[in-house]
């Protein structure tokens, strides 16, 4: 294996910043914005992917270049965890399945379950210092998302369009800021604030109460319902901890006690004045009147009914569900990534699928401290309410990557000293995973 030279680290440092940057702040919106058909019928082939997916697999190559054997370095990559595999041959049978059989797009698979594979297995490649760049990117983004959402949710612009399905959407107020989609939007943002509350990102101080807050309105201009809920119970979970951990005898820091003094007031007469301001009211309302989404998530069910079992099993012809879907006047499509998937794939196909998938879950965490499971089972509960990785998204992607960044196995030992100093150098030898 020939020795890796500062120019190649280079670059990759570059590329593994880029696809980051990409991820976070090119959503598909943007890109109908620009021209590039990525989730709108019609298009080159091309264009049915994210940008961030070709600067993943040029990453990915020229990791395994940098090893000297780009095969021997794939196939060594593979063979460390023998559940990627596992992962791999379940995803290229439901790809197989979804082009021949169901003449479904091969883009939605590629860039929703593909590139966490390749996520996982660059990360885990990249120099400490790059892994503390992007730790940095990740909280700058979201920071900038919220920040953003907000401003379009008080002055009702928006920096790109509101387009879904290649549609204009003019009668929706939730922000869409850089991630994209409001439901995409609280979701991500839901993802990063868990991690948060669950002790990750190597934020210090006042950083990570106030980076909490801050998401947390964020959450507001975006409008998911069910992301905010569940991220609200896991806020008083916390709380509660704290308080119990306190009666129990745990010393509280006079400075700790003397900042949540001052903080608490301020807090409370900033959201009375939002409130007063009409702030929360248009959230609330989601609760109230949601446009019938709430009654598509019932009707949905009814699609069953016009299929017989053995088309449930490997999946109905794509036009007969559209006709269905169109009969049962199911407007915001299926929202639920479990019936979605059985109605494109099948019920076997997509077993065979979520087991392998499974797998892939395992051996991601098998990188992270196992609170990342909380964050796992958050994003699949959420997706449950929404189409989420049954259509075409790069979030699974998002999440896997967080997770390998702002939860590393090795959290203390590698990551956390380059964040209070500021600087992107670790010691040498230390690595998050």
């Amino acid at each position: 294996m020939p020795s890796r030279t500062p120019r190649q680290d280079k670059v990759v440092h570059v590329l593994a910043l880029t696809a980051l940057a990409l991820m976070m702040f090119i959503s598909p919106m943007f890109l109908m914005m620009i021209g590039w058909n990525y989730d709108a019928p019609g298009g080159s082939g091309p264009m049915r992917f994210h940008p961030a997916t070709y600067t993943l697999l040029l990453l990915y190559i020229v990791v395994a270049l940098r090893d000297g054997n780009p095969l021997g370095s794939i196939l060594s990559a593979f063979n460390r965890d023998y559940r990627l595999w596992l992962f791999l041959g379940g995803w290229v049978l439901l790809l197989y399945h979804a082009v021949a059989n169901q003449s479904l797009p091969a883009a939605s698979l590629v860039d929703t379950f593909l590139l966490p594979l390749l996520v996982l297995q660059i990360v885990i490649r990249l120099a400490p210092e790059t892994r503390a760049s992007m730790v940095r990117l990740v909280h700058i983004g979201f920071a900038l998302n919220a920040l953003l959402g907000i401003a379009e949710f008080g002055s009702g612009l928006r920096l790109t369009p509101y387009v879904a399905g290649g549609i204009l959407i003019t009668d929706d107020w939730r922000s869409t800021a850089f991630i994209g989609h409001p439901l995409g939007n609280a979701l991500m943002t839901g993802c990063y604030t868990m991690i948060l509350l669950l002790g990750g990102g190597f934020l210090k101080g006042w950083h990570r109460p106030a980076m909490i807050g801050l998401q947390l309105v964020g959450m507001v201009a975006f409008g998911g319902r069910a992301s905010l809920v569940l991220l609200m119970l896991m806020v008083l979970a916390v709380l509660a901890k704290s308080v119990l951990r306190f009666m129990a005898g745990a010393k509280l820091k006079l400075r700790h006690a003397a900042f949540l003094a001052c903080l608490l007031p301020v807090l409370v007469a900033i959201a009375g004045t939002l409130f007063d301001l009409g702030f929360f009211d248009r959230f609330i309302l989601r609760f109230t009147e949601d446009k019938g989404s709430a009654n598509a998530r019932i009707v949905m069910f009814e699609l069953f009914r016009g299929f017989t079992v053995p088309e449930l099993l490997f999946g109905p012809q794509q036009e007969n569900l559209a006709h269905y879907v169109h009969i049962h006047r199911l407007e915001f499509g299926i929202e639920s990534l479990w019936v979605a998937f059985i109605l494109f794939y099948g019920v076997l196909p997509s077993l065979l699928f979520f087991t392998g998938l499974l797998f892939y879950l395992f051996a991601l965490t098998a990188l992270c401290q196992g609170r990342a499971w909380v964050v796992i089972a958050y994003f699949f509960i959420v997706n449950s309410t929404f189409l989420g990785i049954a259509g075409k998204t790069i979030g699974f992607a998002m999440m896997c990557l967080f997770l390998l960044l702002l939860l590393p196995l090795q959290a203390r030992a590698a990551v956390a000293p380059a964040i209070p100093a500021g600087r992107a150098r670790l010691a040498p030898g230390t690595a998050p995973c």
